[in-house]
């Protein structure tokens, strides 16, 4: 499968801005690999030291 053809059947461009769609996608996966991650470290208890 051609990722770029169906890309341009659908939405008729395989660029914005002059920058491949696929920097724009990757950097969005990294963005919510970047939020998930942040997520998880807020959540995450404090280890108390026993004395």
């Amino acid at each position: 499968m051609n990722w770029v053809d169906l890309y341009m059947k659908y939405f008729g461009m395989t660029t914005l801005f002059g920058i491949n769609l696929g920097f724009y996608i990757t950097m969005f996966i990294v963005l919510v690999i970047v939020i998930l991650m942040n997520v998880i470290e807020w959540n995450l208890k404090p280890k108390v030291e026993k004395k």
